[in-house]
């Protein structure tokens, strides 16, 4: 079986390259990340590379140089195009077309009439639901909303309406497809890889937060889809004698955080990577994350990695790296006295703490995730080429 596998960008995208070539099933990785970037390379897959980045390099330029929504939101959309044009000439001598969300809607359907198998790649939850979300929560905060760009909106449903299957990375995205209809037997769950942080070890790493305050992390964008304020509003109410809440992260626009008094104790950094960033984690008590929507929140595993314990919102696909609340608390979104009464319990129970730091630790010890199902990409679409092929062959023998 040849797979051709198109994406914009590196996040988990070169790994699951990497795992398609190591199984032998990869024919072209059609991607759009820039060639300019030192993360570039991917030597390991060879000439399965067929880069497409230039919309997509003047794309990601725009963003930083703050030309503006509707100047960045038409080259995304025309990256995402250019993907799926020069996808379609991979295709040939293809078994199955796998391409992330708004970047194969033309290439799927030329596969599918000469008898490919299309899987649509979805990092988030449904975009309805997506947009549903955010417009409520910009309303919430008496922000202006804007709403998604219409032509990539609709590529994007008609992608997964019409693609064979749909490839999700959490129990919250698949709930937020089958909200829209979507059969559950078209939704493949593949929750990423979630591997050890370099330099953390077996156990419980070594904690530096032995100055008796209960510090609270957040690391992520400052944006309105994070859900910050409800975590600051949950550490004013938060009533301990030493506390302080660590803000770790770029700053968007709209924040959400615009019309948000802070309490005494919140500090912001920025952005930090490498051993800065590690330094933070190993001053940490704990680790929240109150996010709106999010498909699976890497950044949850990294905060385990370093045996910090973990509250995060239901839309964050906590539910699939914890087993049984393990290491972890799940609250609902919006609701800061739920996050308060997490952030309370742990800081008044100090065994609980402890219970719940060991537990972060194991799971930092153990690639499985506590259990958690490790299924490969490339087993999952082997699995589904031979199963959709049998069930055709059933279907054209009666």
């Amino acid at each position: 079986m040849k797979v051709v596998y198109s994406a914009p960008n590196r996040a988990h995208h070169y790994g699951y390259a990497r795992d398609l070539h190591q199984a032998g099933m990869l024919k072209s990785f059609v991607c759009g990340f820039s060639r300019f970037s030192p993360r570039a390379p991917i030597p390991e897959i060879g000439t399965a590379l067929k880069r497409v980045d230039m919309v997509q390099t003047i794309y990601m330029a725009s963003l930083k140089l703050r030309m503006g929504h509707f100047v960045s939101d038409e080259l995304a959309h025309w990256a995402k195009i250019q993907l799926d044009q020069r996808a379609r000439q991979s295709l040939e001598g293809a078994d199955l077309f796998l391409f992330y969300n708004g970047c194969g809607l033309n290439s799927a359907r030329h596969f599918q009439r000469n008898g490919g198998i299309t899987i649509v790649e979805a990092v988030n939850s449904h975009v309805l639901v997506q947009e549903q979300l955010l417009r409520e929560e910009y309303q919430r905060l008496n922000l202006a909303w804007r709403p998604f760009h219409i032509r990539e909106t609709r590529r994007r449903v008609a992608e997964v309406e019409e693609a064979d299957y749909v490839l999700l990375p959490s129990t919250f995205v698949a709930r937020s497809f089958l909200s829209k209809g979507i059969s559950a037997n078209r939704l493949l769950l593949v929750p990423y890889p979630m591997q050890k942080i370099a330099g953390t070890s077996a156990g419980v790493p070594a904690h530096k937060n032995d100055d008796a305050v209960f510090r609270v992390l957040y690391v992520g964008s400052i944006s309105v889809r994070k859900g910050l304020s409800y975590l600051i509003e949950a550490f004013r109410r938060l009533k301990y004698p030493k506390r302080e809440l660590w803000i770790v992260g770029p700053v968007a626009r709209p924040s959400g955080l615009e019309n948000t008094a802070l309490p005494e104790g919140v500090k912001f950094f920025g952005p930090l990577k490498g051993e800065a960033l590690k330094a933070v984690y190993l001053q940490a008590t704990v680790f929240c994350l109150p996010s709106i929507e999010e498909g699976l929140a890497l950044v949850l595993s990294e905060a385990l990695s370093h045996g910090v314990p973990v509250i995060a919102t239901e839309n964050t696909g906590i539910e699939d790296l914890l087993v049984d609340g393990r290491g972890g608390m799940t609250v609902p979104i919006r609701d800061a006295v739920a996050i308060c009464d997490c952030l309370k319990r742990l800081a008044e129970d100090k065994w609980l703490l402890e219970k719940k730091r060991h537990e972060a630790g194991e799971w930092a010890s153990c690639v499985s995730c506590n259990g958690r199902d490790t299924t490969t990409v490339s087993a999952t679409l082997s699995r589904t080429y031979h199963q959709h092929r049998s069930y055709q062959e059933s279907i054209w023998k009666r």
